[in-house]
C-alpha cells in the first residue's frame, strides 16, 4: 500500500499552504527563518474585531431628546418603536385618560431608564449588540426637520414642540 506524501506545509505566520522549498510565503510575503522546520510554531494571531459599545452618555442624551431614541441607539428596534408610538399616541391625544400628563412623562422616563439599563447590560457584555438600528437615523431626521422648521419659521409653536420633545415641556412649564 502506498503512503500519501504531503506536498507542502503551512506558513507559520498566516497558515497558507506553501511548498517545502519556498523561502517565503506567497500569501503574506514573510520570509521563513528555517525553511525545513516543519514544526515551526505558528505566530499567526486570529483576526480580532473591536466592537464599539454604546456609550451611556450618548444614550442618555438621545433618550432625553425623544422617546425611543435610546432604544434605537442600542439596536432595539421593537422596543424603540413601541415607546415612540406609545408616546405619540398619548402626546397627541389618541389615548385619553385622566392621568394624561403623568402617562406622557411616565412613558418618556420609562424609555429613558430602559435605554440606560440596556446600555449598561451591553457594556457589561450581558447582552449582545449588533450596532444601532437604522430607524435611529430616521427618527433623528424627523426631529431635526421639526426643529429646523421651528428655527426658520417659528412654526410649530412651543406647545406643539413640547408634544414631541418632553424636555421642552418641562422647561416651558
Amino acid at each position: 500500500m502506498a503512503s500519501k506524501e504531503q506536498i507542502g506545509r503551512h506558513c507559520p505566520f498566516c497558515g497558507a499552504m506553501v511548498s517545502y522549498d519556498d523561502y517565503f510565503c506567497r500569501a503574506c510575503h514573510k520570509r521563513f527563518t528555517d525553511q525545513y522546520d516543519l514544526n515551526a510554531p505558528s505566530h499567526h494571531q486570529p483576526d480580532t474585531y473591536v466592537v464599539p459599545l454604546p456609550k451611556i452618555w450618548v444614550c442618555a442624551i438621545l433618550s432625553c431628546i425623544g422617546a425611543g431614541l435610546g432604544q434605537f441607539y442600542n439596536g432595539d428596534s421593537f422596543k424603540g418603536t413601541a415607546f415612540f408610538i406609545g408616546f405619540l399616541l398619548v402626546s397627541f391625544g389618541y389615548i385619553v385618560t385622566p392621568y394624561q400628563v403623568q402617562l406622557f412623562y411616565g412613558i418618556w422616563i420609562a424609555s429613558l431608564l430602559e435605554a440606560l439599563y440596556s446600555t449598561r447590560q451591553i457594556s457589561n457584555c450581558k447582552r449582545s449588540y449588533a450596532g444601532p438600528s437604522m430607524v435611529l437615523y430616521g427618527e433623528l431626521a424627523l426631529f431635526g426637520l421639526v426643529a429646523l422648521l421651528y428655527i426658520l419659521t417659528g412654526e410649530p409653536d412651543l406647545q406643539y414642540l413640547a408634544k414631541l420633545f418632553p424636555a421642552i415641556g418641562l422647561l416651558t412649564g
